[in-house]
């Protein structure tokens, strides 16, 4: 399903599809050390950079969701990227499909709740217009700052079903699915 291209905006930030002129900022973005400490491998190069901004924004483009700028209102600036994306989530035995909930920001933003606003926006539009039954989000479980984001965006903590000893999981449930049909809210 191809849906129209949906600006997210928030007290503070306005979360847009990726357009290629966010190549640069994404690049610095993902290029300080802190930013990627619990996934060391995800350093990348500029082209890689570029490879993967074509990707997810042809991705965005085919399931009207994925990986979103997310741009700081008060100066206009790329300080980070949110959004909901289509996975498979492992469990034992089989692989579930899941919409997950991701992000990352730049460093010298973090403290100042944008991915908590972020994901507040996010998780709402993927409840009231995609009408998701589920979103779910994965972090390292030393990665306290990204598991306390999990649990202001409203989502239940629990060990990972297939890496319990080093991966979390969370999940919040579409609380407008319960019965209910009216989204409006």
């Amino acid at each position: 399903m191809i849906l129209e291209t949906a600006q997210i905006e928030t007290e503070r930030l306005i979360l847009r599809p990726h357009v290629m002129e966010d190549l640069e900022p994404l690049y610095h973005l993902t290029a300080h050390p802190d930013v990627y400490r619990f996934d060391p491998g995800y350093r990348r190069s500029y082209e890689q950079t570029r490879d993967i901004l074509i990707f997810r924004i042809g991705e965005y483009r085919r399931h009207g969701m994925g990986r979103m700028a997310v741009v700081e209102r008060a100066t206009g600036e790329l300080v980070g990227y949110a959004g909901l994306q289509l996975c498979l989530y492992e469990m034992p035995g089989m692989n579930v499909p899941a919409v997950e909930f991701f992000y990352g920001l730049r460093r010298d933003r973090w403290g100042c709740g944008y991915i908590t606003e972020a994901g507040h926006a996010l998780i709402d539009h993927g409840f009231r217009v995609l009408r998701l039954p589920r979103i779910i989000s994965t972090a390292d479980k030393r990665n306290t700052p990204s598991i306390n984001v999990m649990r202001r965006v409203g989502m239940t903590i629990s060990d990972h079903a297939l890496d319990p000893d080093t991966w979390v999981c969370g999940v919040i449930e579409n609380p407008y699915l319960r019965g209910s049909t009216d989204f409006s809210g």
